[in-house]
């Protein structure tokens, strides 16, 4: 048996991946989520039973003192197998933000200050 917490952790890996790949088709929630499948041990994905080729997915955890979050970036390589990578080592590529002193920034930009 799978411990909650376990199945929890499967669950969100499940969804970010499926929403990354939707987002990444430029259709986002409107893609009928039960098309794709994640084997989350196994790390196969699956779309309408099929391998979709050429994509790459990204899987990560950002630790904030007792908060993790778990996150997938999927990414479409022409020509290459399609891939589910854990990024546990070098996250040196990925920068986080302040929710707030981010938006207000980016209101200040638009406004053109």
């Amino acid at each position: 048996m799978i411990p909650e917490s376990e199945r929890l952790k499967r669950f969100f890996w499940m969804w970010t991946l499926k929403e990354a790949y939707t987002k990444a088709l430029g259709l986002g929630l409107g893609f009928d989520f039960k098309r794709i499948e994640f084997d989350v041990v196994g790390r196969i994905v699956q779309v309408d039973g099929k391998v979709p080729e050429g994509w790459r997915f990204n899987m990560f955890v950002i630790n904030d003192d007792e908060d993790q979050y778990q996150g997938v970036i999927a990414e479409y390589h022409e020509g290459i197998q399609t891939e589910v990578i854990m990024e546990a080592d070098d996250m040196s590529w990925l920068k986080t933000y302040d929710a707030i002193p981010f938006i207000e920034d980016a209101i200040a930009l638009l406004r053109g200050a």
